[in-house]
């Protein structure tokens, strides 16, 4: 082949490799530490359907953050662990549920209890159990790990189990400001109890405890938060309502089991 007939093939080629390695669309899901796991198993499968498109889920800004990035439209699209409030209303968005993830109570793996009662729950966050000798779960200091006023995990517990709502909790309790915080305090401190989202908990280094004998992906455990993404409806187009569409497909209804989730209905 000539060098003219070279320079003319090599410039023909270039369309096409350029096409072939072009980025994939970035759709990124920015919000709340509650249900990263769920989500990421969800991006997976998506992505097998949707080679051009790569999801990314960022490290947790809470859902207020979600809220607020994709009202002011930073982002598209948002991962929430809420509905929407009156003041966040003006932002416009739309809210779909997705999943509900178990709100469970978790301990240092060297921890002995296995089960805790409703009532041992509350006497231990509300201070009046303050050794694990006291409800024959082995020896050792409680160390009691909470989540700020607001967290997602916190209201669910407040709404669903009888009398948390009503104890004060604990005032030398140790304040977990998000998700990964209270699953890392609880990880290295021993004696430790904390409580958060099934799906983060099965993938961290805690034992998940029973509640009244009820396991967490049982029908009739009773601590559920429910999952959301939020966006703006001029939005909905293009990889956001591929992706809105995926989360009630049955693909994406049968991951949710795996991941320590439930169905949003």
């Amino acid at each position: 082949m000539s060098l003219r007939n070279l320079v003319f093939a090599a410039a023909a080629a270039l369309p096409l490799a350029a096409a072939v390695s072009a980025p994939a669309e970035v759709l990124e899901i920015v919000g709340t530490g509650d249900g990263a796991v769920v989500l990421n198993a969800l991006a997976t499968v998506f992505t097998a359907q949707h080679p051009d498109v790569e999801v990314q889920i960022p490290k947790s800004i809470g859902s207020g953050g979600a809220m607020k990035a994709v009202g002011t439209d930073k982002n598209v699209l948002g991962r929430v662990a809420r509905g929407i409030k009156d003041k966040e209303k003006p932002y416009g968005l739309e809210y779909r549920a997705f999943a509900r993830v178990p709100v469970v109570f978790f301990v240092h793996p060297e921890v002995a209890a296995e089960n805790l009662t409703t009532t041992q729950v509350l006497d231990i966050y509300s201070g009046k159990v303050t050794t694990w000798d006291e409800i024959g779960a082995g020896t050792g200091k409680i160390r009691v790990v909470r989540r700020e006023d607001g967290d997602s995990s916190l209201d669910s517990l407040q709404k669903s189990l009888p009398g948390f709502a009503d104890i004060t909790l604990l005032e030398k309790s140790k304040t977990a400001n998000s998700t990964p915080e209270a699953f890392s305090t609880v990880e290295k401190t021993k004696g430790a109890i904390g409580f958060g989202p099934y799906d983060v908990a099965i993938s961290s280094d805690v034992k998940v405890l029973t509640l009244d004998g009820k396991a967490p992906l049982t029908d009739a455990y009773p601590c559920l938060t429910t999952l959301g993404l939020v966006y703006k409806p001029a939005n909905r187009t293009g990889a956001v309502a591929a992706f809105l569409d995926f989360t009630a497909s049955d693909a994406a209804l049968a991951v949710l089991p795996k991941t320590g989730a439930r169905g949003p209905n």
